[in-house]
């Protein structure tokens, strides 16, 4: 019985490091696609960003190209008064010349508005790339060591998974499943039992089980924990 416990024992030396080894092939992915997911939010926050500013400086243009319009028509206006007859056409035209000026002072404070946020944009926008371009070269860097983790898991899982197959192959298959059972449930399958103790789970061993152990004829549970106990030579 010795020789399974130590078995089991190699066993799961074995297993625990094919876990921690399944286990950062599934996060070091994880986390290289939130570092890809985080890049792909602020390059969508700085493309979202110019789109605006494209189309502020869209509508800055359309008011500027308006304002001189509207002035090149009151210029136009004022110097057709100077030849009016009557005074209804009179009042007609000076009326649209005051429409057009309230417009344009409308326009004017529109633009201003529009320059304001131009200004505003353009400000967070360089901010935003300067935090962008250092960030990206952070990550890059991360994404890389996080790779190379990666290949390293992937080389040094194949002669784990090797390794527990000759472990395997020289355990009695009528005890294979207990300790898959356990090891499944608590992470271990094994403890050791130390001072009529099991150093696991701290609870006492009662003396007649401790005694079972310690002949190692057969396999002994704990009774709180149930994990396989043993006792060092």
């Amino acid at each position: 019985m010795q020789e399974h416990i130590e078995s089991l024992r190699k066993l799961q030396t074995v297993d625990i490091r094919i876990r921690e080894l399944t286990e950062g092939l599934t996060r070091y992915p994880n986390e290289i696609d939130e570092l890809k997911k985080n890049l792909l939010e602020k390059e969508e926050s700085i493309q979202l960003k110019e789109t605006r500013l494209e189309e502020l400086r869209a509508q800055r243009n359309d008011f500027e190209s308006s304002l001189r319009s509207n002035q090149e028509s009151i210029k136009n206006s004022e110097a057709r008064l100077f030849d009016i007859k009557t005074h209804r056409e009179y009042e007609a035209l000076q009326k649209e010349i005051t429409d057009t000026r309230k417009e344009s002072l409308e326009i004017e404070d529109q633009t201003i508005s529009v320059m304001t946020e131009i200004e505003e944009i353009e400000t967070a926008l360089a901010e935003e790339k300067g935090n962008y371009a250092t960030i990206k070269e952070q990550y890059a860097q991360q994404i890389t060591e996080k790779e190379k983790k990666i290949e390293e898991l992937e080389i040094s899982r194949e002669p784990a998974e090797k390794e527990k197959s000759e472990i395997v192959s020289k355990i009695d298959p009528k005890i294979l499943p207990l300790y898959e059972k356990i090891f499944k449930r608590n992470s271990r399958a094994l403890a050791l039992a130390e001072n009529e103790k099991c150093t696991s789970c701290n609870i006492n061993i009662p003396p007649q089980l401790y005694n079972e152990i310690l002949k190692r004829i057969q396999l002994v549970q704990c009774p709180n924990c149930k994990k396989i106990l043993y006792t060092n030579p």
